[in-house]
Parts: structure tokens; sequence; C-alpha cells
């Protein structure tokens, strides 16, 4: 479990997806089947570095409405009716300047509203920005004045892999103490932008006091091998403290035993150099 799924939206992505507000209504290329039981559906696209793509196509490709579109919103958003689709319809995204890719209906998902889902990931066609390397990672909330001074400015070791170029990599700092199963972050690459998304990362700075980072970042970089990653982070950043005697770190999540302080918002700074 994580402690905050909302991170994944922070940048309008939808990379998980399971809830959101409805995308336009469709275009049909094709009158809609006729009306099924089948649940109501939505789906995103976005790029490899956790962007939105606004006016990408969806087509159905088979099943009822074969031929029907759509074209997602701004927020990479889109939805076919009830009766547009059944369990073997397979959909086709396309974005000038991005690699179309296919996917099936996603399975039904009880606790997601609506039930079913179809999350497009494009892959831009350029070669994406050459980042891999060891960089020393500092994330900066200067502004964060509730914050106890010493975790204001975090300092960790990162090595990007040469894989993290337009597909998704799990990164995993080093050179503090983190919480295991809460030791990563995951990076993006879309051409020359750089995208970082913090779902939860977690570092017990001493017995019983955890700082929990959830944010997303970004930004453009040079496409060989940049120096430097210069990104404002959107998210927020909590500083948790309980007695270690007689608590778990659960406590930070949902329990009142806790005392958290919490900086919101575009305050943060994220640096990576390269070593």
């Amino acid at each position: 479990m994580r402690w905050n799924n909302a991170f994944a939206l922070i940048l309008g992505l939808g990379v998980t997806a399971c809830g959101g507000q409805g995308g336009t209504l469709p275009t049909a290329a094709t009158s809609p089947g006729p009306t099924s039981s089948a649940p109501f559906m939505k789906g995103t696209v976005s790029d490899t570095a956790f962007h939105n793509i606004d006016g990408a196509t969806i087509e159905i490709l088979n099943g009822p409405s074969a031929g029907l579109t759509i074209t997602s919103d701004g927020r990479g958003e889109w939805a076919f009716p009830p009766g547009a689709f059944d369990d073997s319809t397979q959909f086709r995204a396309t974005k000038d300047g991005y690699e179309p890719a296919i996917m099936p209906l996603g399975s039904f998902c009880a606790a997601c509203n609506p039930n079913r889902w179809v999350n497009f990931v494009l892959k831009l066609q350029v070669p994406p920005a050459s980042i891999a390397g060891s960089y020393t990672m500092t994330i900066t909330g200067d502004r964060c004045t509730n914050l106890p001074e010493q975790v204001q400015t975090r300092t960790y070791a990162v090595t990007l892999p040469p894989t993290a170029g337009n597909a998704y990599s799990s990164i995993s700092p080093t050179g503090a103490n983190f919480l295991p199963g809460w030791n990563q972050f995951e990076l993006g690459v879309s051409g020359n932008y750089v995208g970082l998304w913090f779902e939860t990362l977690v570092e017990e700075v001493a017995p019983g006091n955890y700082l929990l980072i959830g944010m997303s970042a970004g930004g453009l970089v040079d496409p060989e091998h940049p120096a430097t990653i210069t990104a404002r982070a959107d998210g927020r950043i909590s500083y948790c403290t309980i007695d270690p005697a007689s608590g778990v770190f659960d406590n930070c999540l949902r329990g009142t035993t806790a005392q958290v302080a919490t900086c919101s918002s575009q305050q943060h700074t994220l640096i990576l150099t390269r070593r």
C-alpha cells in the first residue's frame, strides 16, 4: 500500500487512472452498436515522461463499434459510452510524432470508478535524451519553514540506467536510511524532457522520525549527457514524528499518535548533478 496515490495525478497524468473525471464525448466514425450491459469505461494517454497528451486519436478496432473514434482532452482523458465495447475490444491510440499503440480493455476493477480503464503511454519518434549515469540528487524546500531545518534540504545518490529513455525506470536512491518498500521513485524520459514521480519516498531520519516525499517533477535537459537536471517539484513533503518505543511507521499514515508537519504545493526544487 502506498501513502497517497493522488501524487500520480499531480502532473495530470492518470498513470494509475483508477478514478478521475470523464473525457469528451466520442465522435462516431460509424454508429455505436446496440446498448449492452457493459459498464462505462474511461482511458488516459500520456507520454513516457508522465505528460498528458492532448489530441490523441483513440479508435475501437473490433467489437460492437469497430471504427468508432474519440480524441483525448487536455488532461489526456477520453471515454466511450456503454455499448461501444465488449470484453474482447482492443483500442489504438495515435498522435503525430508518436509511435502508435494498441491495448485491450482493462480488466474489471471493483474499487475503480468507472470499473474499466485503458491507459496508453506513447513513445516519441525521436531519440530520448542520454541521461544515464551517476548523480547527486538534492531536494530543497527552503520556503518550507514549518519543517525542521535539517530536513528542508536532503541529498541522496542515484544512478540512472541506460534504459531510462522512452520508458519508465524505478530508481532506488542511496545515501540515507530509507524504509523498506518505500525506497524508490519512477523516472521517465520523452525526447529532451525528464519526468520524475515520487509516489512516496520515505526516509527514516532518526528513530521515530520520518520524511515522506510525495511529488512529481520534470524539466528539459541537454540531449547528450547533461551535467545538471533542474526541475520544480509539485506535491508535498511531510515530516512525521512518533514515539519509537510505542509506535510504528503506519501511524504516520492513518494513526492518531503521530505529529505531522506538511509542506505542499510548488515549493520544492529538485536538482540532479552528475558525479
